[in-house]
């Protein structure tokens, strides 16, 4: 077997090198911002706590003090935290006091790296090459609130699931995205946009006979297994009318509805604050590249990105941490790629990392400033 050569291997590399790249540049802005500040740098932040203590110990062994956002805990309260990542951190990383964060974010990165090689896959699907396609690794990894793909925090591998899982249903590789859906909807809510797309589309191919055979209609039914699966064991685990619903609504005001588009118009007509004002800015900005990306993208890809913004935007709860839940509309950031590697190479590159270096800030000025963000 011939060993590959350093041009090769750099070819192979570089989409891991990229994410890497990116995010350590985003932990070292996370670092410089918090010295800035006189703030102590972690990742331990919020959310990050819950994973861990589920991932060390399950639902059940969550500490008393853990509380939702009425300051009440239930045996019930940590459920509303889907259980794909933190049981999978407490599969590969045993818990091990004080080190344990850099276990979980650890994992987080190597999660984002299988990640950037789905993106580069992807790209080259809509029709990109090796350029456009790095460019998108950048752009993913450097996205705002990216940081949370160094954290303790599932995201690293929603968007690996999501990735693999459209380059799957683009390639017609059935069982792959129902696996890569059920898996998605297993980890976090944002997960349901992929199950709908691709029981829909599995179910549309198996009614028209388009290859396959068994193929597309078990993807249908496999997609949404781990979505419904968690919802139903929550619902008799809980004992909660209502279940996963009712506690994410009644303990965490979390519910769907479109007042969330009522603050982003009182907010850019009247807030001041740079956070507030950004994130409206930005949620804004997703709309309209949705829009500009009709027809632009195949329909499973669109519709997807389309029911990730609506989910993201349609629901009550915390305002601040919508730009999180918007990494998961990372198709639009691929036609950003697609474009700007259409440009001369020196234009190309500092769009970029333009792109990249306001991400990269606002993820660091989020958990700096606004510790309610993620």
């Amino acid at each position: 077997m011939r060993l590959p050569g350093g041009r090769e291997l750099a070819r192979a590399l570089a989409p891991a090198l990229g994410h890497l790249g990116v995010r350590g540049l985003g932990l070292l802005a996370l670092w410089a911002l918090s010295a800035a500040n006189d703030r102590p740098f972690s990742l331990h932040h919020w959310d990050a706590g819950w994973y861990m203590q589920i991932a060390a110990g399950g639902y059940d062994n969550v500490d008393a003090g853990m509380t939702d956002s009425f300051g009440v805990h239930h045996d019930y309260t940590a459920m509303v935290f889907f259980p794909g990542y933190p049981q999978l951190l407490g599969l590969v990383a045993p818990e091990i006091p004080g080190p344990y964060v850099w276990f979980a974010a650890a994992l987080s990165t190597a999660l984002g790296v299988l990640g950037a090689y789905g993106v580069v896959r992807f790209v080259r699907l809509l029709g990109g090459g090796r350029r456009a396609g790095l460019t998108a690794v950048a752009l993913v990894a450097g996205a705002p609130m990216s940081v949370v793909y160094s954290m303790p925090y599932p995201e690293s591998l929603l968007i690996a699931a999501v990735v693999w899982g459209l380059v799957a249903l683009l390639e017609r590789r059935w069982l792959l995205a129902g696996a890569c859906a059920a898996g998605a909807g297993y980890t976090h809510p944002m997960g349901a946009p992929l199950v709908a797309v691709v029981a829909v589309a599995g179910l549309l191919a198996a009614y028209r006979g388009q290859g396959g055979g068994w193929r597309p209609a078990l993807a249908a039914v496999a997609a949404p297994a781990g979505l419904l699966g968690y919802l139903v064991w929550v619902q008799l685990t809980s004992g909660v009318p209502g279940g996963y619903f009712a506690i994410t609504r009644d303990g965490w005001r979390n519910d769907l509805d479109l007042s969330f588009v009522g603050w982003i118009g009182h907010t850019l007509a009247t807030e001041r604050e740079a956070y507030s004002v950004l994130t409206a800015l930005l949620c804004v900005a997703a709309v309209l590249a949705l829009v500009a990306a009709w027809r632009r993208l195949p329909w499973p890809v669109w519709v997807y990105t389309a029911l990730t913004i609506a989910l993201a935007i349609g629901h009550s709860g915390a305002e601040h941490d919508r730009v999180r839940q918007l990494l998961s509309a990372f198709p639009i950031l691929v036609l950003l790629a697609l474009w700007l590697a259409r440009q001369r190479a020196h234009v190309a590159a500092a769009l970029t990392a333009g792109i990249v270096t306001f991400g990269l800030w606002f993820s660091a000025y989020a958990l700096v400033a606004q510790p309610h963000s993620i």
